[in-house]
């Protein structure tokens, strides 16, 4: 299972990433590329590597 940590509302959250969750989050990526709406396309979202989490930006 793997954490991160975000703020909203200037509160900071801690978000739970199981497999099945995991599993959910790269299936919507491969649809939305499927469609057209590639990486690289300025969205705030990045993978993490060393994380293992999706890193967004302050605009989110």
């Amino acid at each position: 299972m793997s954490t991160s940590v975000v703020e909203f509302s200037g509160e900071k959250v801690r978000a739970m990433w199981d497999k099945r969750l995991i599993e959910i989050f790269c299936d919507i990526c491969i649809k939305e590329i499927l469609k057209g709406n590639r990486p690289g396309r300025d969205t705030g979202l990045r993978w993490n590597v060393i994380k293992r989490t999706v890193d967004a930006s302050d605009d989110w």
